[in-house]
């Protein structure tokens, strides 16, 4: 691959970052906190391109022969395969696929220093809060109140008796790469819905009969669901942080 072809493809990768970033569908792959970082990155590529062009550009000029005895091995021409998957390939967050895949969040050690929620619901609460509400809460503050939890729809053959789905997002610490599903097992949702559909459940909290700490895993948070709403547009964030 010679200057041209190494500068065409810093170029665009330079600029499928910087339209995933605009376009905010960069939060399917990475964090939002990633946002100046792969800002940064973008620059970087579109000035090293920049440099690349201008080079060679020189070299033509100054030794046209020289120019066309420095194009490498055609094999770097495979450096472009990544990126053409990059281009053409429309990208989605994680679904039920991926959370099929994976082994659920857990919270595991009871402990206090959670603030008490408001009497009158629906609470908007993070599929992250809750369950660390309902295992790991020794003042058990989501006893009774309604809350309010967006995620999607998995349907999960390991669910207990009467649930109808899972309501699932992920949580993510870096990227993608590093998921780990969020699942709260939703009892009378009233309507069947497709698995990855976007949901918005106002639910209940159902205490488990046995403390979360005697159960042998795996084991399931679950909720009542008071009402379930269709989500149109998804949230352009679609995963969870702990941070």
């Amino acid at each position: 691959m010679n200057r041209i072809g190494r500068a065409g493809v810093l170029v665009t990768l330079g600029i499928s970052v910087a339209r995933l970033v605009w376009s905010g569908q960069f939060g399917w792959f990475v964090q939002q906190r990633m946002r100046w970082p792969l800002v940064a990155a973008a620059v970087a590529l579109l000035v090293l391109g920049a440099v690349e062009v201008t080079a060679a550009a020189r070299q033509e000029r100054r030794d046209p022969a020289s120019a066309r005895r420095a194009a490498g091995p055609t094999v770097g021409w495979l450096l472009g395969l990544p990126l053409l998957v990059v281009v053409a390939v429309a990208p989605t967050s994680l679904g039920a696929a991926a959370a099929a895949r994976a082994a659920g969040y857990v919270p595991s050690d009871p402990r206090s220093g959670f603030q008490p929620l408001p009497d009158e619901g629906p609470v908007p609460l993070t599929l992250f809060e809750f369950l660390n509400r309902a295992v790991a809460d020794d003042q058990r503050s989501l006893d009774g109140v309604e809350v309010e939890l967006t995620g999607i729809v998995v349907h999960d053959p390991a669910l207990p008796a009467g649930a109808d789905f899972a309501l699932t997002r992920f949580l993510v610490s870096c990227c993608a790469a590093d998921a780990i599903p969020l699942q709260v097992a939703v009892r009378g949702a009233g309507a069947p819905y497709p698995d990855d559909t976007w949901v918005r459940v106002r639910a209940v909290w159902r205490p488990s009969a046995t403390p979360y700490t005697e159960l042998v895993r795996p084991w399931w948070v679950e909720a009542d669901a008071v009402s379930v709403e269709i989500v149109a547009d998804p949230p352009a964030s679609p995963y969870e942080s702990p941070y």
